[in-house]
Protein backbone atom coordinates (compact mmCIF):
# COMPACT_ATOMS: atom_id res chain seq x y z
CA UNK A 1 0.00 0.00 0.00
CA UNK A 2 1.42 3.48 -0.93
CA UNK A 3 0.78 6.48 1.21
CA UNK A 4 -0.98 9.77 -0.36
CA UNK A 5 1.73 12.01 -0.34
CA UNK A 6 0.25 14.01 2.68
CA UNK A 7 0.41 11.47 4.80
CA UNK A 8 4.52 10.98 4.16
CA UNK A 9 5.52 14.07 4.22
CA UNK A 10 5.71 16.83 6.64
CA UNK A 11 6.31 20.59 7.87
CA UNK A 12 9.23 21.23 9.06
CA UNK A 13 8.82 22.94 12.30
CA UNK A 14 12.37 24.37 13.82
CA UNK A 15 10.27 25.41 16.86
CA UNK A 16 8.95 21.72 17.55
CA UNK A 17 12.81 20.53 16.93
CA UNK A 18 14.48 23.32 19.33
CA UNK A 19 11.71 21.75 22.08
CA UNK A 20 12.34 18.86 21.55
CA UNK A 21 16.27 19.02 21.42
CA UNK A 22 16.25 21.32 24.93
CA UNK A 23 13.70 18.65 26.22
CA UNK A 24 16.33 16.14 25.64
CA UNK A 25 19.50 18.23 27.22
CA UNK A 26 16.72 18.59 30.26
CA UNK A 27 16.33 14.67 30.25
CA UNK A 28 12.62 15.06 30.00
CA UNK A 29 12.85 11.90 27.55
CA UNK A 30 14.26 9.11 29.85
CA UNK A 31 15.46 5.90 28.25
CA UNK A 32 12.90 3.95 26.38
CA UNK A 33 10.39 6.53 26.50
CA UNK A 34 8.93 8.40 23.09
CA UNK A 35 9.33 11.31 22.35
CA UNK A 36 6.44 13.88 22.83
CA UNK A 37 5.21 17.68 23.12
CA UNK A 38 2.14 18.60 24.00
CA UNK A 39 0.03 19.78 20.96
CA UNK A 40 2.37 17.87 18.45
CA UNK A 41 1.28 14.23 17.57
CA UNK A 42 3.87 11.44 18.12
CA UNK A 43 4.61 11.24 14.63
CA UNK A 44 5.34 14.38 13.88
CA UNK A 45 7.61 14.44 17.08
CA UNK A 46 9.11 11.13 15.61
CA UNK A 47 9.38 13.48 11.81
CA UNK A 48 11.51 16.18 13.73
CA UNK A 49 13.58 13.37 15.88
CA UNK A 50 14.43 12.01 12.07
CA UNK A 51 15.96 15.83 11.12
CA UNK A 52 17.89 15.61 14.45
CA UNK A 53 19.68 12.52 13.81
CA UNK A 54 20.22 13.56 10.23
CA UNK A 55 21.49 16.45 11.80
CA UNK A 56 23.77 14.69 13.88
CA UNK A 57 22.54 16.34 16.69
CA UNK A 58 21.44 13.16 19.03
CA UNK A 59 21.74 9.43 18.26
CA UNK A 60 18.63 7.68 18.58
CA UNK A 61 16.22 5.40 17.46
CA UNK A 62 13.27 6.07 14.78
CA UNK A 63 10.18 3.52 15.09
CA UNK A 64 8.45 2.75 11.91
CA UNK A 65 5.11 1.35 11.62
CA UNK A 66 4.69 -0.89 8.13
CA UNK A 67 2.39 1.19 6.12
CA UNK A 68 2.58 4.55 8.04
CA UNK A 69 6.27 5.47 7.72
CA UNK A 70 8.01 6.99 10.72
CA UNK A 71 5.49 6.71 14.09
CA UNK A 72 7.83 7.33 17.03
CA UNK A 73 11.31 8.09 18.03
CA UNK A 74 13.44 7.27 20.91
CA UNK A 75 16.49 9.37 21.90
CA UNK A 76 19.72 7.84 23.44
CA UNK A 77 21.76 10.85 23.84
CA UNK A 78 22.96 14.52 22.39
CA UNK A 79 25.70 14.43 20.66
CA UNK A 80 28.62 17.13 21.25
CA UNK A 81 27.49 18.99 18.01
CA UNK A 82 23.78 18.90 19.76
CA UNK A 83 25.03 20.13 23.38
CA UNK A 84 26.78 23.21 21.21
CA UNK A 85 23.68 24.03 18.80
CA UNK A 86 21.06 23.53 22.46
CA UNK A 87 23.51 26.28 24.37
CA UNK A 88 23.07 28.80 21.52
CA UNK A 89 19.01 28.06 20.97
CA UNK A 90 18.30 27.96 24.54
CA UNK A 91 18.91 31.47 24.37
CA UNK A 92 15.38 33.22 23.30
CA UNK A 93 17.68 36.25 22.29
CA UNK A 94 19.72 33.92 19.89
CA UNK A 95 16.91 32.31 18.68
CA UNK A 96 14.49 34.95 18.00
CA UNK A 97 17.22 36.69 15.91
CA UNK A 98 17.72 33.41 14.05
CA UNK A 99 14.13 33.51 13.26
CA UNK A 100 13.83 36.66 11.51
CA UNK A 101 17.72 36.11 9.61
CA UNK A 102 17.79 32.30 8.91
CA UNK A 103 14.32 30.88 9.58
CA UNK A 104 11.67 33.62 8.22
CA UNK A 105 8.94 32.41 6.15
CA UNK A 106 9.27 31.98 2.60
CA UNK A 107 13.27 31.89 2.73
CA UNK A 108 14.55 29.58 5.47
CA UNK A 109 18.12 28.62 4.30
CA UNK A 110 18.11 25.21 6.03
CA UNK A 111 18.48 23.01 9.24
CA UNK A 112 23.01 23.03 8.52
CA UNK A 113 22.87 26.57 7.51
CA UNK A 114 20.79 27.30 11.12
CA UNK A 115 23.26 25.37 13.47
CA UNK A 116 26.38 27.29 11.55
CA UNK A 117 24.23 30.66 12.16
CA UNK A 118 23.91 29.78 15.44
CA UNK A 119 28.00 28.72 16.20
CA UNK A 120 28.89 31.96 14.69
CA UNK A 121 26.54 33.90 16.77
CA UNK A 122 27.40 32.14 20.28
CA UNK A 123 30.80 32.96 19.59
CA UNK A 124 29.92 36.44 18.40
CA UNK A 125 28.55 36.89 22.04
CA UNK A 126 31.61 35.27 23.90
CA UNK A 127 34.42 36.95 22.32
CA UNK A 128 32.56 40.09 21.14
CA UNK A 129 33.55 39.25 17.24
CA UNK A 130 32.64 36.22 14.27
CA UNK A 131 35.05 33.89 14.49
CA UNK A 132 38.25 34.40 12.30
CA UNK A 133 38.35 31.75 9.22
Amino acid sequence: MTLPLSSRNMKRDMDIIRQILINIEDDKYPYGTLVHLDGVTERSCAQHVALILDAGLAEGHLIKGDAHGIVGALIERLTSAGHDFCDGIRQDTIWNKAKEHVIKPGASYGFKVLVEWVKVEVHRRVFGHPPVS
